[in-house]
């Protein structure tokens, strides 16, 4: 299993915390994987959509231009 490490300011830290115990989850990583996963099922090319299809709707939310 590969792993990936963020660095987050505290603030962040401590909101993630609060966000994922409220969620019932066991731990913060928990919750950030499953909000991952979640993403990625609406914008995974091999779920029907195609590549240009991802490009327009990330553009439309302007995380690339």
């Amino acid at each position: 299993m590969a792993k990936l490490k963020l660095k987050l300011d505290g603030g962040f830290m401590d909101r993630l915390q609060r966000v994922a115990s409220i969620g019932g989850y066991s731990s913060p990583e928990e919750f950030v994987l499953h909000v991952l996963e979640r993403e990625m099922d609406k914008l995974d090319p091999r779920r029907g959509e195609s590549e240009e299809a991802i490009k327009k709707k990330l553009e439309g939310l302007g995380y690339i231009s």
